[in-house]
């Protein structure tokens, strides 16, 4: 039932000759538990410097004490933290902008930027803003906190940004010119709107990739399946929702939280000869996206349009 490698194998893997991370700085939203905390842990173990970001301030301070006992006092691993009573609510674009703030004020680098936070299953209703609260959160949240932090981004060069996405993409409906029965539609199902928040990520990456060959920066963006497994985005009716993900992806193989985070892990560890700039994958390979808009760069260049439209009374830059 169980299988797929785990995320600390990964990291042992790709540090035969050292760790590539030693001394890193990585942002994982979402990390208080399932894949994120398990993709934290083992960027830690790996020797970065783990910045955990999540809503719950207690949940978060729980996650960063259970990853320090576990690191225990080996000087080869490396830290995790987050910033003091700063929580990130990526429904609230206000909230969104606050805590890029707050980082921006540590005066770090930012090397790696894991975009993990999202839920699933969610009855319908409206962010702060007036978007569908599931592609707020999964997708426009972590579009704004992208483009925020982005000048961190490009003055810590060689950088990553990682879109974890899902394959229930497929499930996304072909969106309108304005994308308006993604961010406000007029009859809710939430596995369309999970399956459009989860198109976004991929589409977001696309484009990212493309700016930043452009615009010939030292960083990757890439997106990816983590599989499927017990991942604690689901509020409610968790065993009816991981059946109703069998059905839709057709998969036999349940993820630990720990295989989970291996993907995500290798997209932040492996070898830049390893990971190819744009791509979308799975189980440490690049996988075969599942929608036909997913290999379109027109529109993900729309979706980009229509995003910086959306955010763009949050979107000036921090000082």
């Amino acid at each position: 039932l169980f299988g797929g490698r785990r995320a600390l194998e990964v990291v042992k893997e790709y540090s035969k000759n050292g760790s590539p991370i030693k001394g890193k700085v990585a942002l994982v939203t979402g990390a208080n538990n399932g894949a994120g905390f398990e993709t934290a842990h083992a960027l830690a173990v790996a020797g970065a410097r783990v910045i955990l970001a999540g809503r719950r301030l207690d949940a978060i301070k729980e996650a960063v004490q259970s990853i320090q006992n576990k690191l225990g006092q080996n000087e080869n691993e490396g830290s995790v933290e987050m910033i003091s009573e700063v929580s990130l609510d990526l429904e609230d674009l206000g909230d969104v902008r606050s805590y890029a703030q707050a980082f921006q004020k540590l005066g770090c680098p930012l090397h790696l930027l894991v975009l993990n936070a999202g839920v699933m299953a969610q009855p319908f209703r409206l962010s702060p803003q007036g978007h569908e609260s599931t592609w707020a959160i999964n997708h426009l949240g972590h579009f704004l906190l992208c483009q925020l932090l982005m000048d961190k981004l490009r003055s810590s060069q060689p950088a990553r940004v990682i879109c974890v996405s899902s394959e229930l993409h497929r499930r996304a409906p072909t969106p309108g010119d304005d994308f308006s029965n993604w961010s406000h539609p007029d009859k809710y199902n939430w596995m369309d709107a999970y399956g459009a928040s989860k198109l976004s990520n991929i589409l977001m990456a696309k484009e990212l990739s493309r700016r930043f060959q452009e615009q010939k920066l030292d960083i990757t963006a890439v997106s990816l399946h983590p599989g499927v497994g017990p991942t604690g985005l689901a509020k409610e009716g968790l065993s009816g929702v991981l059946i109703g993900l069998y059905r839709a992806i057709g998969g036999l193989i349940l993820f630990s939280h720990e295989q989970l985070a291996a993907t995500s892990t290798f997209c932040c560890i492996a070898p830049s000869t390893s990971l190819v700039q744009g791509e979308y994958y799975a189980r440490c390979a690049i996988m075969k996206t599942s929608h036909p808009l997913a290999e379109d760069a027109d529109k993900a260049q729309q979706l980009w349009r229509k995003s910086e439209e959306l955010t763009k009374d949050f979107s000036e830059p921090l000082k």
